[in-house]
């Protein structure tokens, strides 16, 4: 699988159309499945359902952000959400309760794709046409380049608590870290990658690749050089991963059209209640357990906390 600069290809949504069409036609074989006839009073079949008082179950929404082939997304601790727009070379902020979104300066950006935002709401970008990392502060104006070294390939990020930096190399297939306060990268040791397509740390410093040329998500913890195979199942290019602040783990299954999350502490991962998903290729997840995803649609959906999860079948 060649991958394109800054995202997949778009020749691959030609080769995930077949898959997206059966997903449309199974949800709208669902959407007739909840209409359900029940006898009437005269022996014969209504349509007609009793009315219920519990509350509607939560929904997904799109979120107003204007885009062209985005990127990466990461929302921070206030709950602002922050979007690469690969199309206009720009990182987009949306504001809580705010119905349109603003341009960070980012200067003299080209091929935005990974994206983080650290616990002080620093915004980290990599450029993979300008091979580096940049990281704007929170409340400057001005961001600076991040001392990494021979980056061929990068797409991947992300910032744990203590404010170490990783990157992922797709050409390479190497994890770099550059710990806070240096300016000395070092090689994180993972085992046998092929296309790290993203990356998440979690409050232990155990850190998380979507192996997307493997169709496997892995875990190297904290302290150790042996990373282990998280048990998802029947991925086909998993591009993103995530972790949230109960430990459930997050990955989008991009060629199966579907978000799913590993509950911490299971081995049974289940599947996220997204509709009309077409190769969603990034998440993130807020303080409250809503969930954003990034597809091939040009959009950003938001899953409100609350949601019911699905098992996964395959």
């Amino acid at each position: 699988m060649e991958l394109g600069r800054y995202r997949l290809p778009r020749h691959r949504r030609a080769l995930a159309i077949t898959g997206a069409a059966v997903v449309v036609i199974a949800i709208l074989a669902v959407a007739g499945y909840l209409v359900v006839a029940r006898p009437s009073s005269s022996g014969t079949a209504s349509s007609t359902t009793a009315p219920s008082s519990a509350p509607a179950p939560p929904s997904q929404t799109v979120l107003p952000f204007a885009l062209g082939d985005p990127g990466g997304v990461g929302v921070d601790s206030a709950g602002d959400v922050y979007v690469a727009d690969g199309a206009k070379d720009r990182v987009l902020e949306l504001k809580v309760g705010a119905n349109r979104s603003t341009v960070l300066p980012f200067p003299g950006l080209k091929c935005p794709s990974g994206l983080a935002v650290d616990s002080d709401r620093d915004v980290y970008v990599v450029e993979d046409c300008n091979k580096r990392v940049v990281k704007l502060a929170a409340g400057s104006d001005t961001p600076t380049e991040l001392p990494f070294t021979g980056l061929v390939e990068p797409h991947g990020l992300a910032v744990s608590s203590g404010g170490d930096v990783y990157v992922a190399d797709l050409k390479t297939n190497q994890v770099l870290k550059l710990a806070a306060g240096s300016d000395t990268q070092t090689e994180v040791p993972f085992i046998g990658l092929n296309q790290p397509f993203d990356l998440a740390v979690d409050s232990t410093g155990a850190v998380y690749a979507a192996d997307s040329g493997n169709n496997r998500v892995v875990k190297l913890a904290a302290g150790t050089t042996t990373p282990v195979d998280l048990p998802f199942t029947g991925l086909n290019f998993p591009s993103d991963v995530t972790v949230d602040r109960s430990g459930n783990i997050y990955t989008t299954d991009l060629n199966n059209n579907r978000v799913l999350k590993l509950p911490a502490g299971s081995d049974t991962p289940a599947v996220l209640p997204f509709t009309g998903l077409f190769c969603p290729y990034q998440v993130a997840v807020d303080k409250d357990g809503n969930v954003y995803v990034v597809d091939y649609h040009d959009r950003v959906l938001k899953l409100a906390a609350g949601y019911q999860t699905k098992a996964l079948t395959n």
